[in-house]
């Protein structure tokens, strides 16, 4: 366990956004990546580190890139955000700012959990951006009253990607359903019961 202290301002919540960048997305504030570099400076943003893997060490940087997005390097070498960050590091945070997850919108517990997926199942934010680019897809042929063969093999795409999201789902809450029964075992702290 590690446990950061110090008064506001001092930068615990800095260091931890540091840290999320080290993963998929857009960190721990959702901040825009043109945001994110010192106020006080002209120099770009970056965040390193190396990280201790069951294959060794691997070296994993990100920071600012040309295009106003960031760049993504591991062990030296150019690399995709989503893909290859998460086959070293898989981070998941709650916080006290994301109160509003169980009492706002139902969609924005589901992409929490497709982000808890994600960090047991690496291939299921892949699956996620597939199932919503091919609605996007299917939507557009809708509105413009597009080819019924097309929109089939759409349809038909998107019901692949489903099935791969909830049996994902599925398997993830079974892990953590097991994690939480064996950890439960011989304590009085009340154990839930998770189910989709």
């Amino acid at each position: 366990h590690l446990v950061l202290t110090g008064p506001n301002g001092a930068g615990k919540t800095n260091l931890l956004e540091a840290v999320s960048l080290l993963s998929p997305g857009r960190g721990l504030r959702r901040a825009a990546f043109d945001t994110l570099g010192n106020q006080a400076s002209d120099q770009p943003w970056a965040v390193a580190a190396t990280v201790e893997t069951p294959a060794g060490p691997a070296d994993i940087g990100t920071g600012a890139g040309d295009d106003g997005g960031r760049r993504v390097r591991i062990n030296g070498a150019n690399a995709r955000a989503v893909e290859d960050m998460s086959d070293y590091l898989r981070l998941l945070w709650l916080t006290p700012a994301m109160d509003g997850l169980f009492t706002g919108p139902a969609g924005e517990r589901r992409r929490f959990l497709d982000r808890l997926v994600t960090t047991l199942i690496p291939s299921h934010s892949a699956t996620a951006s597939d199932y919503d680019r091919a609605t996007r897809q299917r939507n557009r042929l809708l509105e413009e009253n597009g080819d019924p063969l097309w929109l089939t093999a759409i349809e038909a795409e998107m019901a692949a990607h489903a099935a791969a999201l909830h049996f994902a789902r599925l398997d993830a809450v079974g892990h953590l359903e097991a994690q939480i029964a064996g950890n439960a075992e011989g304590t009085a702290f009340p154990q839930a019961h998770l189910a989709l």
